[in-house]
């Protein structure tokens, strides 16, 4: 089997991303950006389906500020 240089480079960058994502200064953030984009705590979890909404609309703002 052999991977052209383009699946090879989206494989990289998937591995160095989630590399830098599972790192030890990181790792620790991702509750508190959850709490955040769901705006509540882990006690008073809103219902699934609005918590994937708040998390959408987290992510895309985030990425409109960065594109």
């Amino acid at each position: 089997m052999t991977l052209d240089l383009s699946a090879l480079g989206l494989l990289l960058a998937f591995g160095g991303g989630l590399v830098s994502f599972l790192s030890p200064c990181v790792l620790p953030l991702v509750p508190g950006w959850v709490a955040y984009a769901c705006g509540t705590g882990v006690r008073d979890a809103p219902p699934r389906s609005r918590a994937m909404l708040l998390g959408a609309c987290f992510v895309l703002g985030f990425s409109l500020v960065f594109v």
